[in-house]
């Protein structure tokens, strides 16, 4: 109702207004849309925070139905004369039309939502995944680095459980990871302390762009100060899973789905062979990706 409210202040608005000679009355279905466009140009004005009485405002609504503001007032002033209809059934309709296009609004806004949802989803990438890593000598250490090649500007999770036992002899065992850029520096670094002799989850997000070329993470590392001794670590469920920004998931189900573009590819730059966009304006089509239905035929790369 509180549309109803908004659309009665209008016309109680309205209804002041001065005549002149020889004003036209305005038909219904135009009354209903000059009502129409009036509460939406208020919304419009009350979101904006505009703050602004003059009715000259709606001068153009009037213009473009091919009526002026005399013309309104007089056809307010003489409607009560009216059997046909009364000014109730005009705001009912216009009310309903109101309520019409926002619940379309909404079915909108679902859809939209819902192919956001299914395009992450399609193209969101395991790019390198390992089940079980038993690290208890020394020379396995090596086996807890790994460095992720290959990187296009998206989102990276890295997430694995741990339990270092009881036999292992190190103490501040500790979890790195960082993304180095094309200059070598590093940049988001971010380590943790690794509990002891229970289990354990490490999970972390890195933003990648175009001046980012790898993702390292060591699982197991240890202050230079420290002396390295016999490890004893067990690593369960390693995935690093690359999750594209929403409107590139999106532009790519519309292309492969419709074959249409709706953004710019010269704006997503440093993508490879690996990804949905080969080059900046060349897309992979749905043949020429590979699927697996066991791994993730873009990066699997645990047996390397």
């Amino acid at each position: 109702m509180k549309i109803l409210k908004h659309i009665l202040t209008v016309v109680a608005a309205f209804a002041t207004l001065v005549g002149c000679s020889g004003p036209k009355e305005i038909p219904d279905k135009d009354l209903v849309n000059i009502f129409h466009d009036a509460y939406l140009a208020n919304a419009y004005m009350s979101e904006a925070g505009i703050r602004e009485d003059s009715l000259q405002l709606y001068e153009p609504i009037f213009k473009r139905y091919g009526y002026t503001m005399a013309d309104l007032q007089y056809t307010l002033t003489t409607f009560n004369e009216r059997k046909s209809a009364m000014l109730s059934d005009i705001m009912s309709e216009v009310y309903r039309k109101l309520d019409a296009e926002s619940r379309n609004e909404e079915a909108k806004m679902v859809v939209l939502d819902t192919i956001e949802n299914l395009a992450k989803r399609t193209y969101t990438r395991t790019v390198y995944a390992d089940t079980l890593i038993r690290v208890n000598k020394m020379r396995d250490t090596m086996k807890l680095r790994i460095t992720i090649d290959d990187l296009v500007p998206a989102e990276y999770s890295v997430t694995f459980n741990y339990l270092i036992d009881t036999l292992d002899e190190n103490r501040n065992s500790r979890v790195e990871a960082y993304l180095l850029r094309s200059d070598s520096s590093q940049v988001s670094r971010h380590t943790l302390m690794l509990s002891r002799h229970r289990e354990g989850k490490y999970s972390r997000k890195f933003s990648v762009d175009t001046s980012h070329r790898q993702l390292h993470i060591n699982m197991y590392y240890h202050p230079k100060n420290e002396e390295s001794k016999l490890p004893d670590v067990t690593i369960r469920d390693f995935k690093v899973v690359r999750v594209l920004p929403t409107e590139v998931s999106v532009d790519s189900l519309y292309y492969h789905q419709l074959n249409l573009n709706i953004i710019n590819h010269e704006l997503m730059t440093g993508f490879t062979s690996d990804t949905i966009l080969r080059h900046t304006t060349e897309i992979l089509t749905p043949d020429s990706i590979q699927h697996d239905e066991t791994t993730d035929s873009l990066t699997l790369r645990a047996d390397r």
